[in-house]
This record gives C-alpha cells, sequence and structure tokens, in this order.
C-alpha cells in the first residue's frame, strides 16, 4: 500500500461510514489526493466502482438501523436497474444464509429438535408477531404434520386466553426479529415465570427474548429494501421440520396417509392437485 494509499484508508476508517459516503472528489481533497487516486485505490481492492461500495456502506448501515423509515432513506439513495435490484437481493440472501449455516449454534439446533421430540413435552407453543407471524404460520403448518401437539399462539387479546392452560412441562418456540415485539418477549417471560422450556429465533443475541431463552438460533436478515430478509428465518424452520420429520418418519407417514383423506373429504385441492 502506497502513502496515498494509506492515507485514504486511515481517513475512511477514522469516520466509517460517513467518510466513505463522500463524493471521490470531496475525498480527495480532503486527504490531499487526487479523485483519480481515490478510484483507483477501490480498484485495487475490486470494486468496480466507489458507487458500488458505497452501495454495501449504506447496506451495513441500513443493518445497524432499526426502524424501517429510517432504512428507506437509505435505500432511496440507491438508484439502479431492476435487474440489479434483483440479482443483489438474491445475493444477499444468499449471503444471509451462508451466514446463518456459520454461526448457528449445532447444539442449540439439536437440543431444540430433542426437546420438541421428548415424551415430557406436553404442548408446543409457537409464537411471534407483525412479519414474523408468516415464519410461524408456515412453521405450525409442517410441524403439526409430525407431531399432534403443535400450538400457534395468536397476538393481541386473545393471546392471554390460549395460556390459560399453559404448564412447566411445554416448550415455547418464539421467532422475533428487530423491531422486537413486545407481545413476543411478554409472552416468553410468563413462560420463563412457569419454568418452561424457552427456544429462540432471533436476528441478535440482544434481542430481548434470548436472554429468556435456554435455546436460541441466531438468524441473519440482511436485505436492499428498507424490510429485514426472512429468507434464513423460513430456512431454519424447515431444517427443524425436517429434522424432527426424520426422527418421526413412522409417524409422519401416518399423518400424511391421514391428511390426503381429510384434504378429499373437504376437497381442499383442485382434481390437478
Amino acid at each position: 500500500m502506497t502513502k496515498h494509499e494509506a492515507r485514504l484508508a486511515d481517513y475512511i476508517l477514522s469516520g466509517y461510514p460517513q467518510h466513505l459516503l463522500e463524493s471521490a472528489t470531496a475525498i480527495a481533497g480532503k486527504v490531499g489526493v487526487s479523485a483519480s487516486t481515490v478510484v483507483r485505490f477501490f480498484a485495487k481492492l475490486e470494486y468496480a466502482s466507489l458507487s458500488e461500495v458505497q452501495d454495501e456502506a449504506r447496506l451495513d448501515l441500513a443493518s445497524k438501523l432499526t426502524s424501517p423509515s429510517q432504512r428507506a432513506k437509505l435505500a432511496s439513495k440507491n438508484k439502479h436497474s431492476l435487474s440489479h435490484v434483483l440479482e443483489r437481493t438474491l445475493e444477499l440472501d444468499r449471503e444471509n444464509l451462508s451466514a446463518t449455516i456459520g454461526a448457528i449454534d449445532l447444539k442449540a439446533f439439536e437440543a431444540l429438535v430433542d426437546t420438541l421430540m421428548r415424551p415430557e413435552t406436553r404442548r408446543i407453543y409457537l409464537v411471534a408477531a407483525k412479519n414474523s407471524s408468516a415464519v410461524v404460520h408456515y412453521l405450525y403448518t409442517h410441524l403439526n404434520m409430525c407431531l399432534a401437539n403443535v400450538y400457534a399462539l395468536p397476538t393481541g387479546t386473545a393471546l392471554a386466553d390460549q395460556l390459560l392452560w399453559a404448564k412447566k412441562d411445554d416448550v415455547l418456540l418464539a421467532i422475533t426479529i428487530r423491531r422486537y415485539s413486545r407481545t413476543v418477549v411478554q409472552t416468553a417471560q410468563h413462560f420463563r415465570n412457569l419454568g418452561s422450556t424457552i427456544a429462540c429465533v432471533t436476528d441478535s443475541p440482544l434481542a430481548p427474548v434470548a436472554n429468556l431463552s435456554n435455546h436460541r438460533l441466531l438468524i441473519h436478515t440482511s436485505s436492499t429494501s428498507p424490510f429485514d430478509s426472512y429468507t434464513a428465518a423460513f430456512s431454519l424452520c424447515n431444517a427443524i421440520v425436517a429434522a424432527v420429520a426424520i426422527k418421526r418418519q413412522r409417524e409422519v407417514k401416518r399423518s400424511l396417509k391421514l391428511g390426503d383423506r381429510l384434504w378429499t373429504e373437504f376437497g381442499v385441492f383442485t382434481q390437478s392437485s
């Protein structure tokens, strides 16, 4: 690295990300080099342009913001073609999956699966709120085909009624992504008070529910839009279902046969299905 490049690096790191989001001319003027030196510096780092590295910095900054409206302000500064948005979105989801796999606590995953299947587990409650509710719906739909004691909790005023018969030998699986729902935290605290086992799928070890959980599974949620990506959350839930189904092959086979009869009886699917 040349002396000019070292000064550039020092300047950018001393005020990241704000310094990096300045124009090449502004950076060059403050460091005392030419704008072309700034461009060549990032080319050496294998960036096609300064705008590319600035987009990456905005994504990094957006990942640290909790409000979609705050992230929307950053996203609005990225002016790209639809093909670029599509490519970058899928690329980020691939990175989310890769980062989730790399960071997953395998012992926590195995402990969660074993807890769901243990004979002494009376009921399995699933809870989420807002955008995470779709993940619980997906998990419930499939886990219900594997286990007979799965319950998806509603949110709102009906939630308290559903906890009327909750006991110590029940299990709570909470799914919560920033901004963290107060309802989910209150539910986890209730089960903690009962002495129940709690597991969570969340995006940070600092999430309020993480501190209340016996088993924590962390996911990555980076996105090009103002909203978090739930791809890794759905994939992790898919892995939970797959693990339970593999361990309960005989029971799942029976439930699917019964399901087929019920679906036919109620005309759930079209004939072509």
